[in-house]
C-alpha cells in the first residue's frame, strides 16, 4: 500500500514540474514574471513529491528563464518597457 502512494505521489510530482518547465519556458519568451513564479512553485511542490533532480531543474530553469525575459528580453521587445516611463524621464 505504501509503495502505491509513493508511485502516485512520484506521478504527481513529475507532472508538475513538466507544467513548471513548460511555464518557464513560455516566460523566456514573454515577459511576464508571474509564468516564471508559477514555474518555481510547481518545481518546489514536485520537489516536495519526491521528484528531487526534476524539481531542482524546473526551479534553476525558471530562475534562469526569468533572468533572460528580464534583462535580455528589453532589447528583444523595443517600446514595451518605454511605454510604463513616457514622459517620466526625457
Amino acid at each position: 500500500m505504501a509503495q502505491d502512494d509513493d508511485q502516485v505521489k512520484l506521478f504527481f510530482g513529475r507532472l508538475l514540474c513538466g507544467l513548471g518547465i513548460f511555464l518557464a519556458v513560455i516566460g523566456a519568451f514573454f515577459i511576464s514574471v508571474a509564468t516564471n513564479v508559477l514555474g518555481m512553485i510547481l518545481g518546489m511542490l514536485g520537489y516536495g513529491l519526491g521528484t528531487r533532480r526534476l524539481g531542482t531543474l524546473t526551479i534553476v530553469l525558471a530562475v534562469v528563464t526569468l533572468a533572460v525575459g528580464l534583462f535580455l528580453g528589453q532589447g528583444a521587445m523595443p517600446g514595451a518597457y518605454d511605454r510604463i516611463t513616457d514622459g517620466l524621464v526625457e
